[in-house]
């Protein structure tokens, strides 16, 4: 597989289908094709390339509603048991409006690497994550066995990924060294949708049409494999996540694949004592349905507001307070202000 040096190298090679995009000279970007004739061939181009993805999708209705509650009721149990820290170092990784629950196997990706692109990701030293909760098993994996979706054995990776509304996954392919193949998800609390071959953009977060959009029901199975899993990228959009959704994703590792050594690392807790309490790095964050369409603070509003605070902390700092240098105004009516806490001007931010 050849490298890449950036995300967007990646789903440019891997979505050769899209649009060429010309700036004008007032900047204005827009999507150009020659003729009707172009636009034929591009919807023909498109349509085959559905059609490939689909021939490596199956999906399948197996966990009933009650059923599903009864996973989802162990979901929140996974949940509470990492906000207090109770899990291996490894176990959790934490983004705003997704976190990850590794069990089985963990592997290094996206900011974790250090050396960017596909390719670069490696498993964790065995015992760097916890084990495969027995839940998972009893109630997952062995009904999936049972109904012929993957043969018994075949798990030793599984990773709950818990979105709130407005959460994401980018576009990306498993990585190809790490797991083989199909890679198997349940989608658990609401119903969402898979979507292939997109681009995204971010600041604002932006994501091109997919070529394929695939809807995913609570307690449905999808079950990726071929086309579907190794030549073209899958994500989930923000815009898709509507309601909080849990998926766990249950793969099996291939046994050539790297594994960071444990010896070359920084030095770690011994796995034997990862087990107490650790800090939970972030909140979880509560559901907010329009998280995903509200533009972020600018960053020259965040600095007016570190600058405010500081400027606040030091006047409350100082020897002398406010009501003092006030007093001095009113005794030298004709001064100006010689003292360096100088009143700051009140900006009121507003979100745009």
């Amino acid at each position: 597989m050849a490298g890449f040096t950036d995300l967007r190298e990646k789903l440019k090679s891997m979505t050769p289908h899209r649009d060429t995009v010309f700036e004008h000279s007032n900047g204005e970007k827009r999507k150009y094709r020659e003729s009707d004739d172009d636009d034929s061939e591009y919807e023909e181009r498109r349509d085959a390339e559905a059609r490939k993805v689909k021939s490596g999708i199956k999906q399948a209705s197996i966990f009933t509603q009650e059923e599903c509650a009864l996973i989802e009721a162990k979901i929140d149990e996974v949940v509470a048991k990492a906000d207090k820290g109770l899990y291996r170092e490894h176990t959790v990784d934490r983004a705003p409006l997704r976190n990850k629950y590794f069990f089985g196997e963990g592997y290094t990706y996206g900011s974790q690497l250090e050396k960017r692109g596909p390719g670069q990701e490696r498993l964790y030293s065995k015992g760097e994550v916890d084990e495969i909760p027995d839940w998972v098993h009893e109630l997952v994996i062995d009904r999936l066995v049972t109904n012929g979706v993957i043969p018994e054995g075949f798990v030793n990776s599984a990773v709950i990924n818990d979105y709130q509304p407005g959460g994401c996954i980018v576009s990306h392919v498993d990585p190809i060294h790490i797991f083989e193949r199909p890679i198997v998800s349940v989608s658990f609390f609401s119903d969402s949708a898979l979507c292939f071959g997109c681009k995204f953009q971010f600041k604002p977060i932006r994501v091109s049409e997919p070529v394929l959009h695939l809807p995913v029901r609570r307690g449905s199975v999808t079950v990726l494999s071929d086309y579907a899993a190794d030549d073209i990228t899958h994500c989930i959009r923000p815009q898709d996540i509507k309601e909080r959704r849990a998926v766990i994703i249950l793969r099996k590792t291939r046994p050539d694949a790297p594994r960071l050594d444990s010896n070359s690392r920084s030095p770690s807790i011994h796995s034997s004592e990862r087990r107490h309490t650790l800090k939970a790095k972030r909140s979880h964050r509560k559901a907010d349905p329009d998280a995903a369409h509200r533009p972020r603070i600018l960053e020259m509003d965040k600095e007016l507001q570190r600058r405010s605070l500081s400027s606040r902390q030091r006047r409350h700092g100082d020897s002398s307070s406010e009501n003092s240098w006030r007093r001095t105004d009113e005794r030298e009516p004709g001064s100006r202000h010689t003292h360096d806490h100088a009143p700051t001007r009140r900006v009121k931010m507003r979100r745009h």
